[in-house]
Order: structure tokens, then C-alpha cells, then sequence
């Protein structure tokens, strides 16, 4: 029985596990940094040349988020 129960905890934690990958795989963000860290977070987003569109501070956790 402890070998069902097992089996059955781990299944459940394979689906999380490849859930929580799916989600964050189609983030439109990339978080850098806090905001108080960078306070111009457009600019330094525009300057890494990884992300033309610039970024912006996320109100829920101030961080500072570039548009992928």
C-alpha cells in the first residue's frame, strides 16, 4: 500500500512539475532585478539589446520586467 501511495505522490508531482514549466515557458516577461535596483527599468531593458521593446516595473513584486 505504501508503494500505491508513493506511486500516486509522485505522479502528482510530475504533472506540477510539468505545468509549472508550460506556464512559465509562455511568459511574455523577463524578469531582471528589483525596481529600486534599477530605477530606469525601460532604458536598461533597451540597452541590454536582448529586448527592443523595453520593460517596465511589475506592480505586484517592483520588479523590473523586460518584454520578451
Amino acid at each position: 500500500m505504501a508503494a500505491t501511495f508513493h506511486s500516486v505522490i509522485c505522479k502528482i508531482l510530475v504533472i506540477a512539475m510539468v505545468c509549472a514549466a508550460l506556464l512559465f515557458s509562455s511568459a511574455q516577461y523577463m524578469c531582471m532585478g528589483k525596481c529600486a535596483d534599477i530605477p530606469d527599468c525601460d532604458n536598461y531593458c533597451k540597452t541590454k539589446g536582448v529586448y527592443p521593446k523595453g520593460g517596465v516595473c511589475l506592480p505586484l513584486h517592483h520588479y523590473c520586467c523586460c518584454y520578451i
